[in-house]
């Protein structure tokens, strides 16, 4: 499959830009989507178990939020923290983003009530759930929200840093697993809202690009993470805003300078799916690989060419996908 041209890669940087804020409802702060938007039931929702009915719970959860996410009196974040957990890996979109995600976004990075020693362990529960067992029916949820809980954890670290570089590390080689191992790469799933763990992975990665201690090796493992994601033969055809989210932890790699033979080699493995030749047989694995590596050339391309003082990391970037895209 030949790429695309230059002229017709530049040409859609309006159309992009001009959609971006169609794609707002997949952003880390959860909205709700517009009318039109991937969001209605789907025809395997007529399959699936029901949501969870209201409860006791819930309405508790309802009323905390609603009261600028306060702990009630005579109890803490931390002891609410487990139910929270729990609620990630709800079916419920309610539980899972509007109060699970919402409440631990104000508790860990907005308006900080736990403390470093309490986010240490959730940290090694979230990875534990990264590399749980991918047969158990809405498992995707548990791990793909445990991916964006990371990504808050690893803001705060940067923000005030409490993990060792060791930690940190740890943190790197747990996202590069779930990357090459998280099977249900939907986004939007039907009533039971947003699975999007490619994007949520994106997100982790991002925040793990950006921190100061890792070096050229560690923002390689990075840029493994994303090619895992965009050109492992999984078979999702990424349509959920994931080529946006996934391109900024490269965007963050090249910022900080990496070895122009790194990102040659990760630029061809992303370009290899794009250059195998056709088959008789259609074949949908390597058409989502061909799909998703042919749209986050064109979000990258777009960006740096629209950086308005790129690094030398940048520029060799650049310098290739215009080669690339030109041929």
């Amino acid at each position: 499959m030949p790429l695309p041209s230059v002229p017709a890669v530049a040409a859609l940087a309006a159309t992009l830009l001009a959609v971006a804020g169609a794609a707002a409802c997949t952003a880390p702060r959860r909205v709700a989507c517009p009318p039109g938007a991937p969001g209605a039931a789907t025809a395997d929702d007529a399959d699936a178990a029901p949501l969870p009915a209201e409860d006791d719970q819930l309405r508790r959860w309802r009323a905390i939020h609603a009261d600028d996410d306060q702990p009630p009196a005579g109890t803490t974040a931390a002891a609410l923290l487990p139910e929270l957990v729990g609620y990630l890996g709800s079916p419920d979109p309610e539980r899972r983003d509007g109060i699970a995600y919402e409440v631990l976004v104000a508790w860990i990075v907005r308006a900080p009530r736990l403390t470093p020693a309490e986010l240490r362990p959730l940290a090694g529960e979230l990875v534990a759930a990264l590399d749980g067992p991918l047969d158990v029916p809405d498992g995707v949820f548990r791990r793909s929200f445990s991916a964006l809980v990371l990504s808050l954890i690893v803001k705060r670290d940067l923000d005030d840093p409490f993990f060792t570089d060791a930690e940190r590390r740890d943190l790197l080689a747990a996202a590069r697993a779930y990357a090459g191992r998280e099977p249900d790469l939907r986004g939007h799933t039907g009533v039971r809202g947003w699975a999007h763990a490619a994007a949520h992975t994106a997100d982790l990665l991002k925040f793990l690009a950006r921190e100061p201690a890792f070096t050229d090796d560690d923002r390689a493992v990075v840029l493994d993470a994303v090619a895992a994601l965009v050109v492992r033969r999984h078979g999702f055809d990424f349509h959920h805003g994931e080529d946006g989210r996934l391109a900024l932890p490269v965007l963050e790699v090249l910022r900080r300078g990496v070895a122009a033979a790194g990102v040659d080699a990760w630029l061809d493995a992303i370009v290899a799916p794009l250059r195998e030749p056709g088959t008789a047989d259609f074949d949908p694995a390597l058409f989502a690989a061909q799909r998703n590596a042919r749209n986050l050339l064109f979000t990258l391309f777009v960006q740096l060419s629209l950086t308005p003082s790129p690094g030398d990391g940048e520029r060799h970037a650049l310098d290739r996908l215009r080669a690339l895209l030109a041929g």
